[in-house]
C-alpha cells in the first residue's frame, strides 16, 4: 500500500483547493518513493573525494545547493553505512530542506543562530559557513543528537544548548546579537508524508491550528535576538498556508521593523524533492547595535577581516605566514567569542550541551604518573592526529577494515599489508583515519590499536 491511500480527506480536499489544476501531478508523487540527498562539509570533504564519490555513486547535483547531491539508494549505494559519512566527510539531508540556509546568504562574519536545530541539517550546513554558530534544540533527547551531530561533523566554532525560543529571547545580552537567524519551525509535517507514515497519522485540522499558535511564540523570541540589519529566515515541511505565507504576513503586520526579502514555497511534483516553504526577512538598521552583552568588543569583531579563515580542506596550503598567523588570529578570536557566550548563557541557566571542542582529561593514577587522555571530538575536529602525529590511517583497499573499527572491533596491523596502511605513532592514544579523514580513537599496544570508538555509535 502507497501512503498516498493514508492521507487524510480534509488534507487531500484543502490541497485541491490551493493547488487547482496542479493538484493531480501533486497526489502523484505520493505513489512515488521519497528522494535522498547528501550535503558534502567543505570545511572537511578534499575535492577529489567529492570527485570520487560523484563518481562511484553517480551523486547528481542539488540545483539549490552547491555541495548538495541527489543518490539512488542499493545495494552498492549505502552512503549512511560508508566511513565517510562517520568521518563527518558529508550530512544526509533532505534535499528541499537545503535551501533554508542557502537562502539565510551566511558570511564568514556572521554570528548565526539555529532556533529549532535538530537533528542538525541546517545547523551543519551554516556552520560550514559562519563564523560562530548558537544550535538549539529545546527538548533534551533531540539535543543530544544535535551535538553528535555537530562532532561528527568536525565542527569547533558551534555552542549547543537546549533551551525554549523564550528563554534565550529573555537573555538580555543576547538581543540583537545574532546576524542571521534560522527558524526551521515545528509544523504539521506534510512534506514528511510521503516517506514517513506517523506524519500521516498525526496530521489533523486541530494540529494545524496548535501548530500556528507555536510557530508564533517561537518567531516573536527570533524577532528580539537579530541584528538590526541581519536576516530572519523562516521555514516549514509544510504545504498550510496559515503555517508559511499566512504566518509570516501576520508577523509582518506586528513587526515593522522587518520586511520580506523572499518566500518561495517548493512542492514536490515541481522539484525533485519533499517539499519545503522559505522566507527571508531583513531586519531595519545598519547591522551590530552594540546592545549584547557576553563578548565585549564583538562589534570590532564583526567588521574585521571579511575574507575569514581558510577551511580545513587545504585550499590555503600555500599560504604564507602573513595568512597562518590571520588563521590563528581568527582561531584565537573565535574562541574568546564562544568562551564568553558560553558563560553568558550559563549564568542565565541555559543548558549548553556543548561548546566547541569538548576536550580530553588529564588522569593521574595512585603511583602519581599523569598522563592525557584526548576525546572523540579532539579526534574528529583534528585537534589530536591532525598533524599528522598520533594516528593510523586506513588506506582505501583497508574499507573492510575501516567497518570492522566503525563496529567496536581490535584492529590487528600485523595482519594487513603494508602498503594498506599508515602508521604514526609510537604507541599509545591515536586518532584512527580512513583515506586521511578521523573516524575515532584507539590505543596502540605492540601492533594492535584497542578500539575506543563510542559504544553508541557503533555500527550494528
Amino acid at each position: 500500500m502507497k501512503y498516498a491511500d493514508l492521507l487524510p480527506e480534509e488534507y487531500l480536499k484543502r490541497m485541491e483547493k490551493a493547488l487547482g489544476d496542479e493538484f493531480k501531478a501533486f497526489l502523484s508523487c505520493y505513489y512515488q518513493p521519497p528522494v535522498k540527498a547528501l550535503r558534502f562539509n567543505p570545511r572537511k570533504a578534499r575535492p577529489e573525494t567529492v570527485e570520487m564519490l560523484r563518481k562511484w555513486w553517480k551523486l547528481e547535483p542539488v540545483p539549490w545547493c552547491a555541495d548538495g547531491w541527489y543518490y539512488e539508494e542499493n545495494e552498492l549505494v549505502r552512503p549512511g553505512l560508508s566511513p565517510y559519512h562517520d568521518a563527518g566527510v558529508f550530512y544526509i539531508q533532505e534535499p528541499s530542506a537545503m535551501i533554508t540556509a542557502e537562502k539565510a546568504a551566511i558570511g564568514p562574519e556572521d554570528i548565526v543562530l539555529d532556533l529549532c536545530a535538530a537533528p542538525g541539517g541546517k545547523s551543519t550546513q551554516a556552520a560550514a559557513k559562519c563564523k560562530v554558530l548558537l544550535s538549539n534544540e529545546p527538548i533534551p533527547g533531540r539535543a543530544r543528537t544535535l551535538s553528535s551531530n555537530i562532532e561528527r561533523m568536525g565542527f569547533d566554532h558551534v555552542i549547543v544548548t537546549s533551551a525554549y525560543p523564550d528563554a534565550l529571547a529573555d537573555c538580555k545580552g543576547l538581543r540583537g546579537f545574532f546576524t542571521r537567524v534560522i527558524v526551521d519551525a515545528p509544523c504539521s509535517g506534510e512534506g514528511m508524508m510521503r516517506k514517513d507514515e506517523t506524519a500521516i497519522r498525526e496530521w489533523s485540522p486541530e494540529n494545524v491550528e496548535k501548530c500556528i499558535e507555536r510557530q508564533k511564540d517561537i518567531l516573536e523570541s527570533a524577532a528580539v535576538l537579530v541584528s538590526p540589519g541581519g536576516r530572519l529566515v523562516y521555514s516549514t515541511c509544510t504545504f498550510e498556508y496559515g503555517e508559511n505565507e499566512g504566518q509570516i504576513k501576520e508577523f509582518l503586520e506586528e513587526h515593522i521593523e522587518f520586511h520580506l526579502l523572499e518566500s518561495e514555497t517548493m512542492y514536490p511534483h515541481q522539484i525533485r524533492g519533499e517539499g519545503h516553504f522559505c522566507a527571508v526577512l531583513e531586519k531595519t538598521g545598519d547591522g551590530f547595535d552594540g546592545a549584547a552583552e557576553p563578548a565585549a568588543g564583538l562589534e570590532k569583531s564583526r567588521s574585521g577581516n571579511k575574507a575569514g579563515s581558510a577551511n580545513a580542506n587545504g585550499a590555503s596550503a600555500n599560504a604564507d605566514n602573513e595568512s597562518a598567523k590571520s588563521a590563528s588570529g581568527e582561531r584565537e578570536e573565535t574562541g574568546k567569542i564562544l568562551n564568553q557566550l558560553r558563560k553568558h548563557l550559563q549564568k542565565n541557566k541555559i543548558h549548553v550541551l556543548r561548546c566547541g571542542v569538548e576536550p580530553g582529561e588529564t588522569v593521574t593514577d595512585r603511583r602519581g604518573r599523569s598522563w592525557y587522555e584526548p576525546s572523540h571530538a579532539e579526534a574528529l575536529a583534528g585537534v589530536f592526529g591532525g598533524d599528522g602525529r598520533n594516528c593510523v590511517n586506513l588506506k582505501q583497499a583497508a574499507r573492510v577494515v575501516a567497518d570492522a573499527y566503525l563496529k567496536g572491533n581490535v584492529i590487528d596491523l600485523s595482519v594487513l599489508a603494508p602498503d594498506t596502511y599508515e602508521l604514526h605513532s609510537e604507541g599509545g592514544w591515536l586518532t584512527v583515519q580512513f583515506d586521511g579523514y578521523p573516524l575515532g580513537l584507539g590505543k596502540l599496544s605492540g601492533m594492535q590499536v584497542k578500539n575506543h570508538y563510542p559504544k553508541g555509535l557503533r555500527h550494528l
